[in-house]
């Protein structure tokens, strides 16, 4: 008799259990194929970035270029910089991408309250 309940009970429930993962997969993040990534970019934000197959890669200004390696991780684009930034601390940029394509991205700075977009258009 109590597993009649506990079956009954069961059953009611798996059409909200059923919903509800559907809800939390549709909310999941974005995620991108890196190797639209690799090759060179430039950017609205004043540089200019080439990723390598090898997870290296350089952004360029026009005072010269800093080399990084970088990974892709969901919908966010980690650079690591191998040079020392300020204090002797090692410098990063994360990149959320919002559209990715062969030949253009569209992100935002991570650390930009705005979410000022940034435009990036494959060479």
């Amino acid at each position: 008799m109590k597993s009649d309940i506990k079956k009954k009970r069961l059953s009611s429930l798996l059409p909200i259990l059923v919903t509800t993962l559907f809800i939390f997969t549709g909310c999941g993040l974005e995620y991108f194929d890196e190797e639209m990534l690799i090759g060179s970019w430039s950017a609205t934000d004043g540089y200019d970035y080439t990723f390598h197959s090898d997870y290296t890669g350089e952004s360029y200004d026009k005072e010269g270029g800093l080399p990084f390696t970088w990974r892709l991780d969901s919908d966010e684009l980690i650079l690591r910089f191998t040079g020392k930034g300020q204090a002797g601390k090692t410098a990063y940029l994360t990149f959320v991408i919002k559209e990715l394509s062969n030949k253009k991205m569209v992100a935002y700075d991570k650390n930009d309250p705005l979410e000022e977009k940034i435009y990036f258009t494959k060479k």
